[in-house]
């Protein structure tokens, strides 16, 4: 256990920036997955970022889930972006997620394909984000460590624009509700991408909550039960 936490401090201080902090910010996250099927499903989340003194941004999205298989799904929907520090954004989506466990280690890799519509009329921006992370299970929780740039389609030139870089530790809080505290680092870059122009320092609060209704009817390929 203690070598577990020694890992966990040294990777923290590998991505905690050793100059002050240009912007800290507090995000509470709760994920929804309601099951309407072994196959199908709802995925929804609601998150607010507190601007410590400087204002908030509040986001809700929701989409229509896929499971190819037990590793593997699509996903499709909408978010709605607003707030006093962000101009106001209806964003489709597409994702698709795969993972692969090796042991107690599992490698989830996603990739999002997003278009921004801004309240503004500014132009629509079209944007890939890349995640692999890897996930390892200990008696302690799950620890998690991953990346995430964010690679503009639409601009002349074909670039990372941000990139996030996160740490957190998962635990069960009840049988189908998971608590994740994460540390996340995200930088913004010039066209040169070695040069940042700002950066952000959040710490995540996020809830992951799985609702499974009643595993009856034609959806979930069982018959109701009649008592005669």
């Amino acid at each position: 256990m203690i070598r577990y936490r020694k890992i966990l401090f040294l990777l923290v201080l590998g991505i905690i920036p050793h100059n002050s902090f240009t912007q800290d910010i507090l995000w509470l996250h709760y994920f929804n997955q309601y099951k309407l099927s072994y196959k199908f499903s709802i995925d929804s989340d609601i998150g607010y970022r507190e601007y410590f003194s400087e204002g908030n941004r509040g986001q809700i999205r929701s989409g229509l889930r896929y499971d190819i298989t037990e590793n593997m799904y699509v996903r499709a929907g909408v978010m709605l972006v607003d707030g006093t520090q962000v101009r106001q954004e209806i964003r489709p989506y597409q994702d698709f997620v795969i993972k692969t466990r090796f042991n107690a280690f599992t490698l989830s890799q996603r990739v999002r394909f997003e278009e921004q519509f801004f309240g503004d009329n500014a132009q629509t921006k079209i944007r890939l984000r890349y995640n692999p992370s890897i996930k390892y299970s200990s008696s302690f929780g799950y620890l998690t460590f991953g990346i995430e740039p964010f690679v503009a389609l639409n601009e002349n030139d074909f670039r990372i624009v941000s990139n996030r870089t996160y740490i957190g530790i998962t635990r069960r809080a009840y049988k189908n509700i998971f608590v994740t505290l994460e540390y996340i680092n995200e930088r913004g870059y010039k066209r040169n991408e070695r040069q940042h122009i700002n950066e952000t320092n959040l710490i995540r609060v996020k809830i992951n909550h799985v609702i499974h209704p009643l595993k009856v009817g034609p959806l979930f390929g069982r018959k109701k039960v009649t008592l005669e």
